[in-house]
């Protein structure tokens, strides 16, 4: 519609895609390899050489009418709350899986390792196994050397020492006099690198994983650092057994105890840093996305410097969606029941949903009888809040669980474990995937109204149970349109149409920069937010209702409140009673 227009980085290709939208999915594209020739690609033998010569040379041009009827496949209730791994700054201080990142996949599904080039620069992100020490191997510094040594003879069982150990080399062999093996490291000539200048790779020693000082508490720490970010309260004894579940030795108590503190130490000056970038991030994503507000929000400590608070993000799309409504309703999922009981719980429900005002009357009149004081709770609380009864006709949602905010709960189960602008990068990436995925769930459909309306109704002509407050009808109304031959899906309110559900999701949430690319403010940076100590223990397991304490021998009497015997007055029993007799 506007000519050409080239795609050079991830704005203008999300431009791309979201005007394929207005044109049913279809655009013309020019692939132009900039700087290599067309005779260069052919003859390039990366991996489906063959597919695509022979799409080119015309043998399957009568395959490729079929590309245009295949459909896109997803699946939207599967939710990867992970898409931050790749990212070093925001990965930092989340937990990853111990995935060996030296083996892959071949062709044939086996495992094949990538061979490391022996002169090449050391590779700390390899995995812990794979590091050996290999002739012309150059590193950092002489630290980085003793920490490839530890991982070197954890995997293996050698027990290594130092016979020299200074700033410009170092000297290594086994313990074991007879042993044969001996590496030396130096600081070479020609450049700031460590490079093994010779090395005897043989051993011919027992193995032994007792290694004594050879692993340090910082070299633990090191490698539980993510994991006691997300559980800071793991105990000295737990902590012991992960050690010797993944690397097979023995390590005191006390090494693990220290291992715990370096970590925290270590987790503290990355929280500052990750806190840091908070004015950096909200300035990114308001140069990719115009409309967006972002307000955030810092207190004083008493130190007198500033604290992490609140941060507020709202998009442009989702401003404009609640114009589509009635307004928006606030949800939330953290009230208490002050009168428990099955008997409450059942007629509490059947008047929520009681769908005309006399039979809410009739139900609440039950409740009267049964505790006046629940009838007055509840009328306090203001029906037109809970019950269906008095929701406003039109309103095309007769919902009155929280089944929204448990839904939202489980997409972000994993995520607000994390840093806040790891949670805050977890959410935007999820929001991105679901508008793409419900605009081709949208494009799949052939009806004009939504598919879930749609078995409702046809539903409706097949039972008769109540009247509905929504939009889509009741078994009267589609009982009296088809008596009239008329047609029932016809008369569904617009809020169901495929047309309004495209409204609701015609909007965009750009790409943006890697943090190395965010720009720079000139704002002070933010501290992690003050730690509050709670009265008591903090607690690390939801709390579970009585119900759920199903087969063990006892009825849990957990969150219960002790009511004494004797006075029949609540937090202390018959022993401490003070009206009891001497």
């Amino acid at each position: 519609m506007e000519g050409l227009n080239p795609i050079l980085d991830d704005v203008e290709y999300a431009t791309f895609i979201f005007d394929a939208y207005g044109t049913d999915g279809v655009i013309s594209i020019y692939v132009d390899h900039i700087g290599v020739g067309v005779d260069g690609w052919l003859d390039d033998k990366d991996s489906d050489d063959e597919e695509h010569e022979s799409c080119i040379d015309g043998e399957n041009e009568d395959n490729i009418d079929e590309l245009w009827n295949v459909s896109f496949e997803f699946n939207e209730d599967v939710v990867h709350m992970n898409r931050t791994s790749n990212d070093p700054f925001l990965s930092k201080l989340c937990v990853d899986d111990d995935k060996d990142k030296n083996i892959v996949d071949d062709d044939n599904g086996r495992e094949v390792e990538v061979n490391i080039q022996s002169h090449s620069i050391f590779n700390e992100l390899s995995h812990w196994r794979k590091q050996k020490p290999i002739v012309g191997m150059r590193f950092k510094g002489p630290g980085q050397v003793k920490s490839m040594l530890c991982k070197y003879v954890v995997a293996n069982g050698y027990q290594l020492c130092f016979e020299k150990n200074d700033r410009k080399r170092l000297l290594v062999r086994c313990s074991n006099g007879a042993c044969t093996f001996r590496l030396c490291v130096s600081r070479m000539s020609d450049e700031e690198s460590f490079q093994i200048k010779s090395l005897k790779v043989d051993h011919n020693c027992a193995r032994n994983f007792k290694f004594g000082s050879l692993v340090t508490y910082a070299w633990i720490g090191s490698h539980y650092t993510k994991e006691i970010v997300q559980s800071q309260k793991i105990s000295v004894k737990k902590l012991r057994v992960k050690v010797m579940a993944k690397f097979g030795i023995q390590v005191s108590m006390g090494q693990c105890r220290r291992a715990k503190k370096y970590a925290l130490n270590l987790v503290e000056g990355n929280l500052v840093e990750h806190y840091g970038k908070l004015w950096s991030y909200g300035h990114e994503i308001l140069r990719i996305n115009p409309g967006l507000t972002v307000k955030l929000d810092a207190e004083y400590g008493p130190d007198g410097k500033k604290y992490f608070s609140k941060f507020y993000c709202c998009f442009q799309g989702v401003k404009q969606d609640l114009n589509l409504g009635n307004g928006f309703t606030l949800m939330s999922d953290q009230h208490k029941k002050r009168f428990t009981g099955a008997i409450y719980h059942t007629v509490f429900w059947r008047e929520s949903k009681a769908i005309t005002k006399h039979a809410f009357k009739v139900v609440m009149k039950e409740i009267e009888t049964l505790n006046p004081d629940a009838h007055q709770y509840l009328m306090v609380k203001d029906p037109k809040t809970w019950s269906r009864a008095f929701f406003q006709a039109g309103r095309s949602c007769d919902a009155v669980e929280n089944g929204f905010s448990e839904s939202f709960n489980v997409v972000i189960v994993d995520a607000r474990k994390k840093p806040i602008i790891t949670i805050l990068e977890e959410l935007r990436l999820y929001m991105m995937d679901r508008i793409y995925n419900m605009k081709l769930k949208e494009q799949q459909w052939g009806n004009h109204i939504f598919p879930e309306i749609w078995d409702k109704v046809n539903l409706l002509k097949k039972i008769q149970r109540h009247y509905q407050l929504n939009r889509y009808g009741c078994d009267h109304f589609v009982a009296s349109i088809s008596f009239i031959n008329k047609d029932v899906e016809a008369y569904v309110d617009n809020m169901f149409s495929t047309t309004t559900f495209r409204k609701a999701y015609n909007y965009r949430i750009s790409p943006m920069n890697s943090n190395d690319m965010w720009p720079e403010t000139n704002y002070t940076p933010q501290l992690p937010p003050i730690s509050k100590k709670m009265h008591g223990r903090p607690a690390t397991k939801r709390k579970k209702s009585t119900t759920e304490n199903i087969g063990t021998r006892r009825v849990s009497k957990a969150g219960k409140k002790i009511r004494c015997s004797v006075c029949k007055e609540i937090r202390h029993n018959k022993a401490t009673c003070p009206q009891r007799m001497p």
